[in-house]
């Protein structure tokens, strides 16, 4: 604006020239056609600068514009959803409440692995770990006795020891007896994260997994020799994979994952069924 009106003066300035005739000498006329031409340039520049800001403004008002329209599209769309969020609370708290009611006409049932064995043989399976607890322990709700490794076997074998064996038939008779006859026996061994180092033992049980694998066989064979029928048995090793405690810090295990679990299974929960023993 300072340039455009300084322009304009220097024009004035010429104009009023004209006027006065021989009050300028041809020099100072010459001076004031080239300050004239160059106040025309700057006014053209001027120009030039107003008609761009005019065109930088048109911009950004539409820019401004269009910003809003966007911003009132996405205060539109957070209106919706905080409708719907409303509704959703609102037929949730409606269903809480059926829930509740539903719940306090049909309490829920427990849910789990609990195996109610008959009375019978849960009562002679107590006494039975009763009479070994070092070496046994019963676990009523799952319908599980758990042999504790460190008692039936020495360290990296799977030699039944002789008093597990005695213990082992004696759970026979248990197993034989007419209330437990259609039980099926699941037999799975366990043990801890320490490795199997022993070349010796390595070469009998590369790792855990047969270790744990071996152990449940050897325990098959002293309760089929003991009278347990075969087709009843399943068998299988878990490794160190499925601890019951933590192991110590790097891999010194523990005794309570080193177990070999014995499961009294209702029949209806086998696997799959079977058509007849095989021979």
């Amino acid at each position: 604006m300072k340039t455009y009106m300084s322009a304009v003066l220097v024009i004035g300035v010429l104009a009023g020239s004209m006027f006065c005739g021989g009050c300028y000498s041809s020099e100072d006329y010459n001076k004031l056609r080239t300050a004239n031409r160059r106040a025309h340039e700057e006014l053209q520049k001027a120009r030039e600068g107003l008609r761009q800001a005019e065109t930088d403004s048109a911009t950004l008002s539409a820019k401004l514009t269009e910003r809003d329209a966007m911003v009132n599209a996405k205060q539109e769309e957070v209106a919706v959803l905080e409708n719907k969020n409303s509704d959703l609370r609102m037929r949730l708290s409606e269903l809480q409440k059926l829930y509740e009611q539903a719940s306090a006409e049909n309490p829920p049932q427990p849910v789990g692995p609990i195996i109610l064995l008959p009375s019978p043989v849960d009562k002679a399976l107590r006494e039975f770990a009763g009479g070994n607890p070092e070496l046994v322990e019963y676990l009523p709700d799952y319908g599980m006795v758990k042999f504790k490794a460190d008692f039936t076997f020495d360290k990296g074998s799977d030699d039944v020891s002789t008093e597990a064996s005695d213990a082992l038939g004696k759970l026979t008779g248990i197993l034989n007896s007419q209330a437990a006859a259609d039980f099926h026996v699941y037999i799975a061994g366990h043990t801890d994260d320490i490795p199997i180092e022993k070349p010796a033992t390595k070469r009998r049980h590369p790792t855990n997994w047969y270790l744990s694998a071996h152990r449940a066989v050897e325990v098959q064979k002293v309760l089929t020799a003991a009278g347990l029928a075969p087709g009843r048995v399943g068998v299988m090793g878990f490794g160190e994979y499925h601890p019951i405690a933590p192991n110590a810090p790097s891999r010194k295990g523990n005794p309570k994952n080193r177990r070999v679990e014995i499961w009294i299974v209702p029949p209806e929960r086998f696997l799959t069924e079977s058509v007849g023993e095989a021979e």
